[in-house]
């Protein structure tokens, strides 16, 4: 993921883009004085300074250079504390849906894992091992679902946050109330994943699970839904670093740690990263088709 590749007006102008077909968040009306400054403004800054690890001063200033009319620091710090999480997460399902819709039939399979972002600390999480990491609680949960097609890309179809060591099943059970399977494709995750419950919510939206399942030479698989899974699974479950990939990517351009101090701001500082990324393939893919339509008229 590069970051030059997403300036500011680019970021403007998807933002605007998916944030006006979330109709409800544009029709709604509070009490009290109209807001100065729109959402898609303040989403904006939040993913523009999320990707370039920019404080609030320092990214109201670069703002201020592109020509934007900006607001007021206290402003800006107090809007995106109010910015709602759900609209995060719709603007993303938004922009999955753009990238899906013309590669219903290329999809392969779709994936799902967690990882973290810790904030408000001066050490890294990964220098933690064993009994030590569970004494860390500054840190917050990304659930991602994924979708890979034919071509290798990787989508962010559906995400969720949560709090330190949230659960990851409950995290999927709320993705997976967002996420409409296109045709019927594996599901892949790990044995994390392997309850009853998740199994049959995939077969009802229409996926096929391979969930890796968890099993010693004392307990058998005895539910049928996990003897499918554990077959699917020795058919498919070795793509799922795939997903891992994602996280790597991710941490590695925009880092594995927030400056923040909130922990519900940290939550939507890992919901911009997934928002990032769909918008990174969405200009690459812009990028690569403007390319291919030059090369046909050299």
């Amino acid at each position: 993921m590069r970051k030059t590749s997403l300036s500011l007006k680019k970021l403007y102008a998807l933002v605007k883009q998916f944030v006006e077909r979330v109709s409800p968040y544009q029709q709604t009306t509070k009490r009290g004085r109209p807001r100065k400054y729109s959402d898609i403004l303040i989403i904006t800054l939040w993913l523009y300074q999320t990707l370039n690890r920019y404080s609030y001063r320092e990214t109201l200033e670069k703002a201020k250079q592109e020509g934007f009319n900006i607001p007021a620091l206290s402003d800006y710090h107090y809007r995106v504390k109010m910015l709602d999480k759900e609209l995060l997460k719709l603007l993303l399902g938004e922009c999955a849906k753009f990238l899906l819709h013309e590669k219903e039939d290329k999809i392969q399979f779709y994936i799902t894992d967690a990882t973290g972002f810790t904030f408000g600390e001066k050490y890294n999480l990964k220098w933690h091992r064993g009994t030590e990491i569970r004494k860390v609680s500054s840190h917050v949960r990304l659930e991602v679902v994924i979708a890979v097609v034919e071509n290798g890309k990787k989508i962010i179809a559906g995400v969720e946050s949560g709090g330190p060591y949230a659960s990851e099943i409950k995290m999927l059970r709320k993705v997976l109330e967002r996420i409409q399977s296109l045709k019927r494709v594996p599901f892949i995750a790990d044995k994390g994943y392997d309850a009853v419950d998740i199994l049959q919510k995939l077969l009802e939206k229409g996926f096929e699970p391979a969930i890796k399942i968890k099993e010693t030479f004392r307990m058998e698989i005895k539910h049928p839904l996990r003897k499918v899974s554990k077959e699917n699974w020795e058919k498919y479950g070795k793509e799922r670093y795939m997903i891992e990939q994602i996280f790597g990517s991710i941490k590695q351009k925009i880092g594995s740690s927030f400056n923040l101090i909130r922990e519900d701001l940290a939550r939507k500082a890992a919901l911009a990263c997934a928002i990032l990324w769909n918008f990174y393939i969405l200009v690459a893919s812009l990028l690569l088709m403007f390319y291919s339509m030059f090369c046909r008229y050299v």
